[in-house]
């Protein structure tokens, strides 16, 4: 299966609760961003657990990210409330489960860079961390960054009405943008379809590199 997979355009959508697709584990269902492959995929995918489900023991060939959206994310190393952030190297393994309440996360699959700084232990970040930022558009926490590979995992708080500025990590790298609560306006300036597109909770866009999103439309 390929969507989304042409890394080398812009692509984008809003997350919508009708588009779940059941996975093979009972109770456990997929709103697909992108993907390349069947099971074992390089994939980025909102996964939705319900009550009491499970999902099978599986090895990261690739590493694993994950920000735990509604809920609580659980494995055999521990709970993983709403706001946290997991990074499992390549080569991690674990059995998820989910209590009472259900689970929402959105996860990245088989994109961590093989013998590049990636580290052998896993990662977990609060967004309550007090290691928080403030910056010119709100707040920011750095979560994850990797000066080999350039990559860098940031969560950002941008006050109402402001512009989100691109760094030159987001040009030359690309950059991919995931909305967790609020709206992000993509706005003015161009032309074609995604002219002022407003993404809302849960919506998703990833830039290729060496492009930048048109400034917001004048208020």
């Amino acid at each position: 299966m390929r969507l989304n997979s042409n890394f080398n355009v812009f692509t984008s959508t809003n997350f919508s609760p009708t588009k779940y697709i059941p996975s093979p584990s009972n109770g456990v269902n997929r709103f697909l961003l992108d993907r390349i492959g069947t099971e074992q995929a390089r994939a980025t995918t909102i996964v939705q657990f319900a009550p009491h489900s499970t999902f099978p023991k599986h090895t990261h060939m690739g590493g694993e990210e994950f920000v735990v959206l509604e809920g609580t994310f659980c494995d055999e190393y521990g709970s993983f409330p709403k706001g946290t952030y997991v990074r499992n190297p390549i080569g991690s393994a674990h059995a998820p489960y989910v209590e009472g309440g259900g689970c929402v996360i959105m996860v990245k699959l088989l994109q961590m860079a093989d013998d590049v700084g990636e580290g052998t232990a896993p990662l977990y970040v609060h967004f309550d961390d007090e290691r928080k930022e403030s910056t010119e558009y709100g707040s920011v926490l750095n979560m994850y960054c990797n000066d080999r590979t350039g990559e860098r995992v940031q969560m950002c708080w941008v006050q109402p009405n402001t512009l989100f500025p691109v760094d030159d990590y987001a040009v030359n790298g690309g950059e991919e943008l995931f909305v967790i609560q609020g709206s992000l306006q993509l706005g003015g300036g161009g032309e074609g379809e995604d002219e002022n597109d407003e993404y809302v909770k849960w919506g998703w866009l990833r830039f290729p590199p060496l492009t930048t999103p048109p400034p917001p439309p004048p208020h």
